[in-house]
């Protein structure tokens, strides 16, 4: 049956209040809070503005009061002097300047602030009064004429030198007469500032015109708009009740007025600092406020997280029951009720409606072996109360077996019934990985015992050796038991017991490094081995797979390879590679040293005649020559096997240069065979010639190769030779690009006959253009394109453009000329000329004489046979065949008369001076004369006199060439030429 289940709900629960209710309490209170503190702002603004303006009203009514006892003290004492001068004048008219000095003198001790007291007299100046008429009229009178009314008048306020400002006044003595003076400003100050006002209130004293006399109260003027009313204000509330910030007071019955003030920002300056305090503090109720919701939001948000994470762990341990295939089971005490949990009820594997409902069902399901065992120990867990911890195979519908683990002990539930509950798991994947694990174990054995390979197992902590295989028993030649009873220091010399030790102890990674081991055999013998270890727990102890790889043959090889890669395998001698490893130690020390190539001469010729064996042999005999020679004078190496190199720190002095060459060309004998070779010697030293090991060497070559042809034996590096070299090889680089653009031009130089000079045919001669419109002759780079192997590709375009010459002669109408081209010994030996010849005359349509070989003397006499084979094809293709520079090869008149030739071209050399030297006479002649017994044409080359063609045209010559028929140039220049002179002809 299954467990039935529970769902437990608390009501004991705490209540939150809803977040959505704090909300809106928060906020009716933020509004409710708004209102009250923007109506207590209003209250306090028209408060505030009015106090300011009462406070401007009583500074200007104290202002204009203080006022009138200086100005009613002025006036007495002018009025005083005013009725004593009129007094004075009517009794004693005499004494009346006099005495009024008197008078005036006493009252202005009396009233300091009136100064500059005297008389005006309008009738006698016939003026009008002296102050001007507009700004210092007298402001309480109409006229220029003394008031009726006896008053005095004042005038507008000035500067006078050395009084400051002052207040002019007058006073009437009698219709022409006039008291005048000025009252120091100054002094009225000094009662305004007594005057008791706030700092923030200002106020000034105007005259009659409304100029200003004095100020007061707060430094600054005052300002129509500094009063104004704010145009917030305006907007804002209602300001009809709003009394004005400015005041103006009359000062008793004189001219003068008193103007007070407030500004709007100082009468505000209070309200805004309450408003302050109030925005700051609303602003900290909606802080406060918004904290507590963010509060109450993250607790109702941990809330429902608590609540989704006790669904989820629910749901989880499902799914870990489900997934780690785990169920909960429960017995009664008398066997007869089993229930079990749905994943549980899996496990057993109850499909399709069975169910167990006892202990008998569960153990009809077990494999029968496992029934006692499984009976056994649920008894024992019930009588002792123990835990219970079994496993037992379990028999499926489908006929497989799965392991199951069961857990349990026995519990009392809350009506005092004993139950045994537990779980179930499935360890069928366990019980398959023990099955594995001892399979592999059995393959590590078998593995480890027949490897081929010696191995061994020893333990970390005492180095003794725990388990071998056979294959080490036979490597060491001990038995397995001796083997078992020793450690591994038994195996190493005893000075190696401190490093071992400390390897062992040393980290993994130290470990790894390749370290090559000496081991002892039980005969003694020492073996290299190459250690692989790995760490393993053997016997549960901590242990290490020691892998012992036998490199001693390796070792040997290697040292072998070693030897080879740093010796010349045919002497024995050091090679290239160890004479630059020790330069590079010298280099780097900056030690000097010189360094001799010995570039061995003939060696190619007794390889080819006697075989390679006696050219080695020979090579070999040259070696221990040098190598005794040198014995004690440096270090001799063999860089090819026909040149070696001396490398001395001391200078390698021309006596022993000298020895070098003379016991290198002393004759040898080998295999019944005398040989004599010669030597050519290249020195350099460092650091004069070269700072690095490779360029020295190179140096000393350069200085050998290029004496090769030479008589002296030893020859020093110079920089010209560098130089040389190089322009060499950037000629030559030049010239393959040249070959490959084909950059060059044919010329052509006739031949005519004699007498008449008639053109018989034409020479084509290659020329190489430069860009400065100059000419490189073939003489300076043919030899190179024989060298460089250029000359094949270069002959085979000389072939084309001569055929397509040819074919323009032939368009000019001077078809029956032929052209001659020159032949050389690469091209000779090559297999393509013919096919070439045969090619380009079939291109450009040309007769098979129209194209003419010519081949020098020596060319024959280097490869006669392939020369006469070459010849025979040409003749018997029409290809006319010319001797060319004949005289100069040496050849004999046996090998002469073997030649198809065609022709006989008289070196220049015989011509130059045939009309001057008796000899060279005599040489053209018999040349002429053996032409015509071979019936072959001769012509003459180098023609650059008349007297010259004279005399060859008098001895029987066929043809000429040379400056004086012509000189060579373009086919387009020369058939321009032939043009006018077949016109004169007509």
């Amino acid at each position: 049956m299954t467990m039935s289940g529970q769902t437990i709900t608390g009501s004991g629960a705490p209540k939150v209040v809803s977040q959505r209710a704090i909300l809106v309490l928060g906020s009716l209170t933020a509004v409710l809070l708004l209102v009250i503190l923007t109506s207590d702002l209003r209250s306090n603004l028209r408060a505030q503005w009015n106090e300011s303006a009462r406070r401007a009203n009583e500074v200007a009514l104290s202002a204009a009061q203080m006022l009138q006892a200086p100005l009613r003290m002025s006036i007495n004492a002018l009025m005083v002097i005013a009725e004593e001068s009129h007094h004075l004048q009517q009794t004693v008219p005499q004494q009346h300047d006099a005495l009024m000095q008197n008078v005036v003198a006493a009252v202005v001790r009396r009233q300091p602030q009136v100064v500059d007291v005297g008389f005006v007299d309008i009738a006698a100046t016939g003026e009008a009064p002296a102050l001007p008429q507009d700004g210092g009229v007298w402001t309480s009178c109409d006229t220029n004429l003394p008031s009726i009314t006896g008053m005095p008048c004042f005038g507008a306020a000035e500067k006078k030198p050395g009084r400051g400002m002052v207040l002019p006044i007058a006073a009437p003595v009698d219709g022409h007469k006039w008291v005048v003076g000025n009252i120091r400003i100054a002094a009225l100050e000094r009662y305004l500032a007594s005057v008791p006002h706030p700092r923030s209130v200002s106020f000034l004293v105007k005259g009659g015109y409304g100029r200003v006399v004095m100020r007061g109260g707060k430094p600054a003027a005052v300002s129509n708009a500094e009063s104004e009313m704010p145009r917030w204000m305006r907007w804002v509330i209602d300001t009809s009740t709003f009394a004005p910030l400015r005041a103006t007071a009359p000062v008793g019955s004189y001219p003068f007025t008193v103007e007070a003030e407030v500004t709007s920002q100082d009468a505000l300056a209070p309200w805004y600092r309450q408003l302050t305090a109030i925005v700051i503090f609303y602003l900290f109720y909606l802080a406060a406020f918004i904290c507590l919701l963010r509060v109450v939001a993250r607790a109702t948000a941990l809330q429902h997280h608590y609540i989704r994470s006790l669904h989820a762990k629910s749901e989880d341990l499902r799914l870990a029951q489900r997934v780690g295939r785990t169920g909960m089971w429960s017995l009664s005490d008398d066997g007869q009720c089993f229930e079990y949990s749905e994943e549980a009820e899996e496990l057993f594997g109850l499909h399709n409606g069975k169910t167990i409902t006892s202990i008998k069902d569960v153990l009809a399901m077990v494999v029968p072996s496992d029934r006692w065992s499984l009976m056994r120990r649920v008894k024992a867990a019930w009588v002792s109360g123990a835990r219970l911890h079994t496993e037992f195979r379990l028999y499926l519908d489908s006929g497989a077996v799965r392991y199951l683990s069961a857990g349990g002990q026995v519990v009392t539930d809350e009506s005092g019934l004993r139950r045994m509950t537990g779980t179930i798991a499935d360890v069928t994947e366990q019980w398959e990985a023990r099955r594995l694990q001892k399979e592999s174990e059995h393959r590590f054995e078998v593995l480890f015992e027949q490897n081929p390979l010696p191995f061994w197992v020893f333990d970390i902590a005492s180095l003794r050796i725990l388990e071998v295989n056979a294959a080490a028993l036979r490597a060491y030649g001990y038995s397995r038991e001796e083997f078992l009873a020793m450690s591994i220091l038994d195996l190493r010399d005893p000075g190696d017991h401190p490093t071992l030790i400390a390897h062992v102890a040393a980290p993994l990674e130290a470990r790894q490094a390749r370290k090559i081991w000496l081991h002892r055999t039980k005969s003694g013998s020492a073996i290299s081995v190459r250690i692989h270890s790995a760490e393993i727990m053997f016997a549960n102890r901590p242990a290490r797979l020691v892998l012992a790889e036998d490199i001693t043959s390796h070792l040997a090889d290697e040292r072998e390879l070693a030897y080879r890669a740093s010796h010349d395998l045919v002497t024995g001698l050091p090679n290239q590679h160890a004479l630059m490893e020790w330069m590079d130690v010298r280099i780097a020390a900056g030690s000097s040293f010189e360094v001799a190539y010995l570039q061995l001469l003939g060696l190619d010729a007794i390889g080819d005649t006697f075989g390679i064996n006696v050219s080695t042999g020979i090579v070999q005999v040259v070696a221990s020559r040098l190598a005794q020679l040198s014995d004690g004078h440096g270090y001799l190496t063999a860089i090819t096997h026909q040149a070696f190199v001396l490398a001395d720190s001391n200078p390698l002095t021309d006596a022993l240069l000298h020895a070098i060459a003379e016991c290198v060309t002393e004759p040898i004998y080998y295999k019944d065979t005398q040989h004599q070779i010669s030597i050519v010697i290249g020195v350099a030293s460092y650091p004069r010639d070269g700072i690095q090991s490779d360029a020295l060497i190179a140096r000393a070559a350069l200085a050998a190769h290029a004496h090769l042809h030479s008589d002296k034996p030893i020859h020093h590096f110079e920089p010209l030779m560098a130089q040389q070299s190089r322009e060499k090889l950037h000629f030559s680089a030049s010239l393959r690009r040249a070959v490959k653009r084909s950059e060059f031009e044919l010329h052509f130089q006739p031949i005519a006959d004699f007498p008449d000079m008639h053109p018989i045919g034409l020479e084509a001669l290659i020329r190489w253009p430069q860009g400065d419109g100059s000419y490189i002759f073939p003489s300076s780079f043919i030899p190179v394109c024989e060298e460089s192997g250029l000359i094949v590709p270069l002959g085979q375009w000389v072939l084309d453009q001569a055929a397509k010459a040819s074919r323009e002669l032939r368009d000019a109408g001077f078809g029956d000329l032929s052209i001659a081209v020159n032949v050389s010994p690469a091209e000779l030996r090559s297999s393509d000329l013919i096919a070439n010849l045969r090619a380009v005359r079939d291109t450009y349509s040309l007769a098979h004489n129209a194209l003419r070989v010519e081949l020098t003397e020596s060319c024959l006499i280097e490869h006669r046979d392939k020369a006469i084979a070459v010849m025979k094809q040409l003749r018997a293709d029409g290809v006319a065949v010319a001797l060319d520079d004949f005289g100069t090869g040496f050849s004999g008149l046996s090998y002469l008369r073997d030649l198809p030739i065609d022709m006989l071209k008289i070196d220049q050399a015989f011509v130059r001076n045939i009309d001057r030297d008796a000899r060279s006479a005599t040489i053209c002649d018999a040349i002429i004369a053996l032409g015509k017994s071979l019936k072959v044409s001769i012509v003459a080359e180098g023609i650059e006199r008349y007297s010259q063609y004279r005399w060859l045209n008098k001895h029987g010559c066929d043809g000429a060439q040379g400056y004086y028929i012509g000189r060579p140039g373009k086919l387009s220049d020369l058939l321009a030429q032939w043009s006018r002179a077949k016109d004169r002809v007509r």
